[in-house]
C-alpha cells in the first residue's frame, strides 16, 4: 500500500465504573472494532489492568493486528488523572488510585499511550466529531449516575486547571443546605439533578406514600433505577417521574445559565445516560430557562446542544488525545482526514449502486463510509409508513457523527422527515439537504464534508 493511502489506527479506551470498552479506529476516526466487557469491582488494581490489557488484545486479535500497527492508544479514566505522567491521581468507583496507567499499558504493548479525564475526552470527541464541531470554546455536561464536564476551547485544547481537576461542574453548590453529595459538600448539582439523585428522590417519596409505574416496571425494586426505566416511565405519563426528573431538569437548566455567564462558551453540549434517554423531556426544559436568561450578550450564540455521538464520544476524545500525543492532532488542517466514503454511481427506480455493489433497497451511508441496509420498519412501526422518516432512524444513519445528512426522497419525492426528525438533527448541529433520489448521487458524491446518506429507491 502506498505511504500517501496508508490508514493509520488508534486504539482508544473507555474505563467506566462498570464496562470497559476498547475501540480501533481509524485516524478519521471511523471505529473499526469494538469490545465491551464488565469492569471488575473487587481485589485492588490488578483484575481492572489485567481485564484493560485483555480488552485491548481482543480488539487487535478480532482484526488480526498486533500492536506495532497501531499508531498511539488513548485511555480515558474517570477521576483525576495526571496526563504528563499517565497516572490516575484519584478516581473514586474503582482502585486505580495511584496507578502509573499511562507507562503500564505502554511497557506492555510497545506503544505511545496518552491518558485523559474521561468528560474531558467526551468533551473533546464532540467538539471533533460531533455536535460542537467547529465551534471556538465548548462545555460538555454528561448526565449519568453522577454528573461529570469538560471545557474544550480553541483547536482542541482542554482546560485541566492547575491542579489538572478543572471542570468538576458537579460539585458546583447550587443549594445551599441542600442534600448531601458523595463528594462529602451539600447541595451540589450532582447531588441534586444526576440519576443517583433522581433515585434517591423517588425512593423517598414512594417511601411517603407516593405511587409510580416504576414499581411496575422494576418489579418493586428501585435501588437502581435505569435511565430507560425512566424514559419508559415518562412516556406513560407517570405523575412522580414527571416531577422528580421535571426538577432535574430544571437545575440542569439553571447549571446551564450559571455556565453561560461564567465562561459563555459557543455551545454547551448535553450527554450521558440521562440526558440521552430522556432529552425529548429534558431539552425544552433546559432550553425554556437558558432562553429567558435577562443578561444579554453582545451578540448572538451559547447554543444548548445534545450529544451528536453518545456512547462514542469518550472513546473519540481518546483517539484525538492519541492523535495530539503523537503531534497529529485532529483539530490541525494539516493532519484532518476524512473517512474513505464510497462513490453513489447511480440512483434508478428500485435501486442504487454504492462502489461496487447494487442494492435493491434503501440504504443508509453513515458517517463512517459504511453502507446498511435501511430497516424500514422502524419507520412503520411509528408512523404506519416507510415515507417518514423519525429520529429513531437518525439514531442509525447517523451514527458516527456527519455534519451533514443527504435525504433522497424517492423518485417523487415522497419521503418527508417528521417534526422530531427535524428536531433531532438540529439539536445536534447536523444539516440536511432532502431532494428527489435522482439527484442525491451528485449531490453526496461532490461534498467535501462529514456526511452520511438515507437513500430511498421508490415512490
Amino acid at each position: 500500500m502506498a505511504e500517501s493511502k496508508k490508514v493509520r489506527l488508534y486504539l482508544a479506551v473507555d474505563i467506566g465504573g462498570t464496562k470497559i470498552q476498547a475501540c480501533l479506529a481509524e485516524e478519521s476516526g471511523s471505529i473499526r472494532a469494538r469490545h465491551k466487557c464488565p469492569t471488575p469491582r473487587e481485589g485492588g488494581p490488578e483484575p481492572v489492568l489485567a481485564t484493560l490489557e485483555g480488552a485491548i488484545q481482543k480488539v487487535l486479535d478480532d482484526e488480526g493486528l498486533e500492536s506495532r500497527d497501531v499508531t498511539a492508544m488513548g485511555i480515558a479514566v474517570p477521576g483525576v488523572v495526571d496526563p504528563e505522567e499517565g497516572l490516575v491521581v484519584v478516581t473514586p468507583n474503582m482502585s486505580l488510585t495511584g496507578v502509573s496507567i499511562g507507562p503500564h499499558i505502554e511497557s506492555k504493548f510497545g506503544v505511545p499511550v496518552a491518558v485523559g479525564n474521561d468528560c474531558n475526552l467526551g468533551t473533546l470527541g464532540e467538539a471533533w466529531l460531533g455536535s460542537a464541531r467547529g465551534a471556538r470554546s465548548v462545555v460538555g455536561i454528561l448526565v449519568g449516575t453522577g454528573i461529570g464536564s469538560g471545557i474544550v476551547y480553541g483547536k482542541g485544547k482542554m482546560w485541566r486547571g492547575e491542579r489538572e481537576s478543572a471542570a468538576e461542574i458537579g460539585h458546583m453548590v447550587m443549594q445551599i443546605g441542600g442534600p448531601r453529595c458523595g463528594c462529602g459538600n451539600d447541595g451540589c448539582f450532582e447531588a441534586l439533578a444526576s440519576r443517583s439523585a433522581i433515585e434517591r428522590d423517588l425512593r423517598a417519596a414512594v417511601e411517603a406514600g407516593r405511587t409510580t409505574v416504576l414499581t411496575e416496571i422494576l418489579d418493586g425494586d428501585l435501588s437502581v433505577v435505569r435511565s430507560g426505566a425512566l424514559r419508559q416511565a415518562l412516556e406513560q405519563n407517570d405523575a412522580l417521574v414527571t416531577e422528580v426528573l421535571g426538577h432535574a431538569a430544571e437545575v440542569l437548566g439553571h447549571a446551564c445559565l450559571t455556565i453561560r455567564h461564567l465562561i459563555d462558551p459557543e455551545v454547551i453540549v448535553l450527554g450521558g445516560g440521562v440526558v440521552e434517554a430522556c432529552s425529548a423531556f429534558i431539552l425544552p426544559i433546559v432550553e425554556r430557562i437558558v432562553g429567558a436568561d435577562k443578561l444579554p450578550g453582545a451578540r448572538p450564540g451559547g447554543r444548548v446542544l445534545l450529544s451528536a455521538l453518545g456512547d462514542d464520544a469518550v472513546v473519540l476524545g481518546a483517539v484525538a488525545l492519541a492523535r495530539q500525543h503523537v503531534g497529529r492532532s485532529a483539530f490541525k488542517k494539516k493532519y484532518d482526514v476524512s473517512p474513505d466514503y464510497p462513490k453513489i454511481h447511480s440512483a434508478t427506480f428500485g435501486q442504487v449502486t454504492v462502489g461496487k455493489k447494487t442494492h435493491g433497497h434503501d440504504i443508509y451511508i453513515r458517517a463512517d463510509g459504511k453502507v446498511k441496509k435501511r430497516k424500514k420498519k422502524v419507520a412503520k412501526e411509528h408512523y404506519g409508513t416507510s415515507h417518514t422518516i423519525g429520529p429513531e432512524e437518525l439514531d442509525a444513519v447517523c451514527k458516527g457523527g456527519p455534519q451533514i445528512l443527504f435525504v433522497g426522497t424517492g423518485h417523487s419525492g415522497q419521503v418527508q422527515l417528521s417534526g422530531e426528525a427535524e428536531r433531532y438533527l438540529s439539536q445536534r448541529a447536523i444539516e440536511v439537504r432532502a431532494m428527489p433520489t435522482p439527484e442525491v448521487a451528485e449531490a453526496y458524491n461532490h461534498s467535501t464534508r462529514r456526511r452520511a446518506a438515507l437513500i430511498h429507491v421508490t415512490c
